[in-house]
């Protein structure tokens, strides 16, 4: 069973090794997780995990610094393009993509996104999202959460910043089978918001050279469409199991 885990940015370290942990997160451990003195748990840092054993000096929590590991490089750097969605779906999203390890989230102001307009960009929007993936990395035990750009609109997607692969998953007849895609190290991967992209959208994905996949012959949710999508690139890339055995399923 995997330890309790906590996100150490907003803890502070003594130069002796000991951990004063926040206070937000201690109220997770103590009242959710029920942690009591002695136990040990997993703070997460960019590319570290610090495994803590918790003490209490008076009311304050503590985390005595017993061992800190490198966290696993991946050979994966995707960066995922998504046009947002209604605020359920678009927080199950932003979840699902901390877990199958996407690097970067591109949000996306879809013609068919749900709300419109300039409150997709405000700041206390991207703070909320910003807490969801934070959180998200203590369900998977990732070191880092991916990196969050501002909403753009789809014509302003500036092409230099784009790796060489690109995929879209586009609902129009003649997209290539994501199953025969074999991925190099650095991909971006797009997904529309519910009702697909917009017939101007898709033309513009082309001109950037996104190339159309099919996720197969079901309707998928967008947040699903995310994890089944990001999931493949993942673990193609990183030879989790053989890609011509998964062909044939």
């Amino acid at each position: 069973m995997s330890l309790p885990r906590l996100r150490l940015e907003t803890s502070l370290r003594t130069p002796e090794g000991r951990w004063i942990l926040d206070a937000d997160e201690v109220h997770h451990l103590v009242r959710v997780r029920r942690c009591v003195v002695g136990d040990r748990v997993e703070g997460l840092l960019p590319g570290w995990r610090v495994i803590l054993s918790l003490e209490k000096n008076q009311e304050q929590w503590e985390g005595v610094e017993c061992e800190r590991i490198p966290s696993p490089e991946t050979s994966l750097h995707l960066l995922l393009l998504a046009g947002i969605l209604k605020e359920d779906a678009w927080n199950a999203l932003l979840r699902n993509a901390v877990e199958v390890g996407v690097a970067q989230i591109l949000p996306l102001r879809c013609e068919r996104s749900v709300p419109k307009g300039a409150i997709l960009s405000t700041p206390r929007r991207m703070e909320r999202w910003q807490r969801i993936l934070l959180e998200a990395t203590k369900q998977c035990g990732a070191s880092s959460p991916p990196h969050l750009f501002p909403p753009l609109d789809v014509e302003e997607i500036d092409p230099v910043t784009l790796p060489s692969e690109c995929y879209a998953a586009i609902l129009d007849g003649g997209a290539r089978p994501l199953g025969s895609v074999r991925c190099g190290a650095d991909v971006a991967f797009a997904v529309g918001p519910e009702g697909d992209f917009s017939p101007r959208e898709k033309e513009r994905f082309r001109e950037l050279g996104f190339v159309p996949v099919s996720l197969g012959p079901r309707i998928l949710r967008a947040p699903t469409a995310v994890t089944v999508g990001c999931s493949w690139f993942s673990l193609t890339r990183e030879g989790l199991y053989r890609t011509d055995d998964a062909l044939s399923l």
